[in-house]
């Protein structure tokens, strides 16, 4: 398949590195020295030049494109690009639109073929679910809402420490799907034992958490009260979607005008201008009280440092936005409860929308270290009907869940694929190919 992707920042990079492996990429980007770091390190077609400019586009042989990403850093430059891949006769193209303001009007971009992602609404319901489910490092949903997945890390206190997975019995609601230790990730067997520290992944029915909170020792308190630090895009909408929630909200804004325009905007949230780097600031803001403390501004550093700060003043739980890929394992080792990556939401939410080789849905799992798919079963399945323990399926990977209309399934080796069903596939990064293979 060939793609052509229109800017190579953090997201179009990104993409173009994952996607390299099974397909032609076409990288478009006007920063010479991007586009050398490009060439240098992947193996995709780079042209350097504007993802606006139709001569650009005609040496791209844009025509040619299977699918068009457009994710540079400039709004315009996606919605233009977009509209031209669009006259082209590209049936599907995908455009990342920040400003809000562009998305007033949807008759500019209301065509079929194009979707419209936007980083703010993505990161913002990430950060909303993380706190609909505090005691989760990550979360994610799959088949309609149905499948939820968990990241959840092993505390001292862990009843389940020390025990085989096969002694805690039949999974019937959540199944444990891989284990995190010292930055490596797993396949677990029922010989596992898990230790203090680990992170293990989780996949189940939203609605039955309780019987995996036994295994943990979560003993999760409602979060009633939230102080948020950046009221930029991300910050702002995550400050509306708690507030719907009946949720006490402060923010910080270092910025004058903009905490003026966030306070006029939102008048159920109480607003602070002022440094968040600063404890006297955190400790007017009221973090000492506070459930959950999230950090949004666009510097990894201060969002870091003042998410340490509040949790030394009190705050029970802390979440922060990071850019730089590195930064993950650093925050874990050093004490930020949670961290959620801009690029990678964004790039999860564009390669859920792709629909390649038969995947539905598609995440990234730390920083592309496993992946998590959604296939449907169709009449093409070449599984259909037969059962999982004959399927060949590669050691990297495994069918965690499956989700039949209503009905919802741990599978067993016993299990056979109906027309239908939704399974849910966790998988290394070595087994994808053979995953597609077999469900694609």
């Amino acid at each position: 398949m060939r793609i052509v992707i229109i800017g190579a920042g953090q997201i179009g990079s990104f993409l173009a590195k994952g996607l390299s492996q099974e397909h032609d990429i076409v990288v478009i980007e006007k920063e010479k020295d991007t586009v050398e770091r490009i060439k240098e390190t992947l193996d995709v077609l780079t042209i350097q030049g504007e993802g606006d400019n139709p001569a650009v586009l005609k040496e791209a042989e844009i025509e040619k494109a299977d699918i068009v990403i457009c994710v540079s850093g400039d709004d315009r430059t996606n919605i233009l690009s977009a509209l031209f891949s669009h006259s082209h006769g590209i049936q599907r193209v995908i455009a990342r639109i920040d400003d809000p303001r562009y998305l007033e009007y949807p008759a500019l971009l209301k065509r079929p073929e194009i979707l419209i992602v936007n980083t703010g609404t993505i990161v913002a319901e990430k950060i909303t679910g993380l706190i609909s489910a505090p005691f989760a490092w990550k979360t994610e949903t799959f088949a309609m809402g149905k499948i939820q997945m968990l990241k959840l890390k092993i505390e001292e206190s862990a009843p389940i420490i020390g025990k085989k997975l096969a002694e805690l019995g039949p999974a019937k609601s959540w199944i444990f799907v891989a284990v995190s230790r010292n930055g490596k990730i797993t396949i677990p067997t029922g010989e596992t034992r898990l230790k203090a520290g680990d992170y293990v992944f989780a996949f189940g029915v939203p609605s039955v958490l309780q019987r995996l909170k036994e295994l943990l020792g979560v003993r999760e308190e409602k979060v009633e009260s939230v102080v948020i630090v950046g009221g930029g895009k991300i910050g702002s909408k995550v400050a509306m979607n708690l507030c719907e929630h009946e949720i006490s909200v402060r923010l910080i804004e270092n910025d004058p005008k903009q905490a003026r325009r966030i306070a006029e905007d939102l008048p159920s949230v109480l607003v602070f201008n002022g440094d968040a780097t600063d404890s006297e600031t955190l400790k007017e803001a009221g973090v000492a009280s506070a459930d959950y403390f999230i950090a949004l501004t666009g510097d990894d550093e201060d969002n870091v440092f003042s998410a340490l700060l509040a949790k030394n003043l009190g705050a029970k739980k802390a979440t922060v936005l990071y850019t730089k890929p590195e930064y993950i394992e650093v925050i874990e080792a050093i004490g930020v409860d949670r961290a959620v990556s801009v690029r990678l939401a964004t790039a999860n939410e564009i390669l859920s929308h792709l629909r390649i080789g038969g995947v539905t849905h598609v995440a990234l799992v730390e920083e592309g270290k496993a992946e998590v798919l959604e296939f449907e079963v169709n009449k093409n399945t070449k599984i259909l009907d037969c059962p999982l323990q004959k399927a060949g399926f590669p050691h990297g990977a495994i069918v965690g869940i499956v989700s039949r209309g209503s009905e919802v399934i741990i599978p067993r080796g016993d299990y056979k694929p109906l027309l239908g069903d939704r399974l849910i596939v966790f998988s290394l990064p070595e087994a994808v190919k053979n995953v597609e293979k077999i469900l694609g």
